[in-house]
């Protein structure tokens, strides 16, 4: 089932008229209320996910788990019915194209172009994204209709490399691909999770990212691809996305973790030159080198982390022991604190993460401490303070074998109007 919250904008079945297949159209709040004049003027992002296997997930599913990122970013959101994923009848794990399989493929062409003719979806910023074994077709899209989508994010999603063509990786190396798997996933996602990451690496694409998410299990996590995408397609969140912000990564490459942390910039906080210009037979690919962010954070972001291009590692998705690096000698590097607020009314949720050199995320060790109660020991995190004051958060980080660095931050919680109302 679906545990994300419904959004406010119109979700409707429609069935495209040339194959006949079903899909799943949801059009944001802002696209609903806004007249005619604005919505031709503006134009909107489209997310095309790919559900899982059926009776376990459906389009309906894939639909509705997006509909409150759609709300918050202004994405249109496409779910086709597909029919090679069914437990009963498909093959499984996929190793062959079928003709079920490229029925699917061609009614999601088709359904794109239902989409581009009847919405104002914009047709150069497209993400393919997909759960579980909706990976399969997620990661064969972009890799045969690659002028067809920008991006590709996988969440805890199956794949086969030997449905891919290798020839035409040239065409899609520069695109911009997620790939998320998560600590409690099922073991065949999670092995074949590796197997993409290892096939995406093997074959040179520029702008991998890939993030291990602790504490998940095979769940639904449309926020990080939004989030992916928004950056992507240079859009700003409409509130912040707050379920973002809880997750802990227990590896990933520079970009992956640059990613988590709020550190990786958005296409319109990237200079000119850095991205390429959108085409129509190459979308925008966007996500460059990771780079240190100028300025405050954005208010929607969890806060502003420090992330050094680096070599993403190879080998399989596997945890790593937070603790010492290999380094034998004391590495010094300035650390700070980026905080969603220094003052707020009371209760403030506080939204708090540590700027520091990115491979730290994972050989070093974290402690925050607020007013000396220790909070968290991960990257980031969050609490909530419920009474007025002023707070100190500190964080002191621990890394190859040198001595703790500590930075503080005043925390000013003031009491809000109601709660003083209510007080004799």
């Amino acid at each position: 089932m679906v545990h994300q919250p419904r959004g406010e904008g119109k979700l409707e079945h429609r069935v495209e008229p040339t194959t006949r297949r079903g899909y799943w159209l949801y059009l944001p709040k802002g696209y609903v209320q806004a007249d005619e004049t604005t919505r031709a003027v503006r134009r909107w992002p489209l997310v095309v996910t790919f559900h899982g296997m059926k009776p376990y997930d459906i389009a309906l599913y894939q639909a509705q788990e997006w509909e409150q990122e759609a709300d918050r970013y202004g994405f249109i959101v496409a779910a086709p019915e597909l029919r090679s994923f069914d437990f009963f009848t498909g093959e499984f794990p996929l190793r062959t194209l079928s003709r079920t399989f490229k029925s699917d493929e061609l009614a999601t062409l088709a359904i794109m172009d239902h989409v581009f003719e009847t919405t104002h979806a914009d047709p150069t910023r497209v993400l393919a994204t997909s759960w579980s074994s909706g990976g399969y077709m997620a990661h064969y899209m972009l890799n045969r209709h690659p002028h067809r989508f920008t991006c590709l994010a996988a969440r805890q999603s199956n794949f086969s490399a030997t449905v891919l063509d290798p020839a035409s990786t040239a065409r899609s190396v520069r695109h911009p691909v997620l790939i998320l798997s998560s600590e409690l996933d099922i073991p065949v996602c999670k092995q074949e999770t590796r197997d993409a990451i290892r096939w995406y690496e093997s074959h040179g694409y520029k702008k991998l990212a890939w993030v291990y998410l602790s504490r998940l299990g095979h769940e639904r996590t449309p926020d990080m691809a939004a989030d992916f995408f928004a950056r992507i397609s240079g859009v700003q969140p409409k509130w912040p996305p707050r379920v973002l912000f809880q997750r802990q990564a227990l590896d990933g490459n520079a970009s992956g973790l640059a990613l988590l942390a709020g550190s990786l910039p958005r296409s319109d906080e990237i200079a000119e030159g850095e991205v390429e210009t959108a085409t129509e037979a190459t979308p925008r690919p966007g996500l460059p080198t990771p780079r240190r962010p100028v300025g405050q954070p954005a208010a929607a972001d969890s806060g502003t982390r420090t992330a050094r291009a680096q070599t993403p590692p190879a080998g399989p998705l596997t945890p790593k022991r937070r603790g010492l690096s290999d380094s034998s000698s004391p590495t010094t590097a300035p650390i700070a604190i980026s905080v969603s607020s220094t003052i707020g009314f009371a209760p403030l949720l506080l939204v708090f993460g540590a700027d520091c050199p990115t491979e730290w995320y994972r050989s070093a060790d974290f402690a925050w401490r607020l007013n000396g109660t220790l909070i968290g020991q991960g990257v980031n995190g969050q609490t909530t303070i419920t009474e007025p004051g002023d707070y100190t958060l500190e964080l002191c980080v621990t890394a190859d074998r040198g001595e703790p660095q500590c930075v503080r931050r005043t925390i000013r919680v003031l009491r809000s109007t109601e709660t003083a109302a209510q007080r004799p």
